[in-house]
């Protein structure tokens, strides 16, 4: 096995600012056992496709939030090539993003 990569998109109620994420990729690598190695770093989007993307580098992976002003959209990706508790990252997300509808994955990445 390579990793595991969990993978949430879903429509938010209302829209977020990139201090949400900036504090969501400093707090959650430290729940779920990793270490941050660089960042987190947040940029805003340019004005054709307007929101903000933030991701932080862990010791096994990264962590990716991309945000989209069109919709209330946002998609997250937490890959890392240690296993996780997916349940740990759901319930702090639940109360960090207002998620109105989700959709998870969860993909095992292997060599082969």
């Amino acid at each position: 096995m390579i990793g595991v990569h969990l993978i949430i998109d879903g429509v938010l109620s209302h829209s977020v600012d990139e201090e949400v994420g900036r504090r969501i990729l400093s707090e959650l690598p430290a729940l779920i056992g990793m270490k941050i190695l660089a960042g987190p770093y947040v940029v805003e989007g340019v004005p054709e496709n307007p929101g903000w993307t933030g991701f932080v580098i862990i010791d096994k992976s990264h962590i990716a939030i991309h945000t989209f002003n069109e919709g209330n959209k946002a998609s997250v990706d937490v890959f890392s090539c240690k296993t996780f508790d997916e349940g740990i990252v759901f319930r702090y997300l639940e109360k960090h993003l207002p998620f109105k509808k989700m959709t998870t994955r969860m993909l095992e990445r292997s060599e082969e």
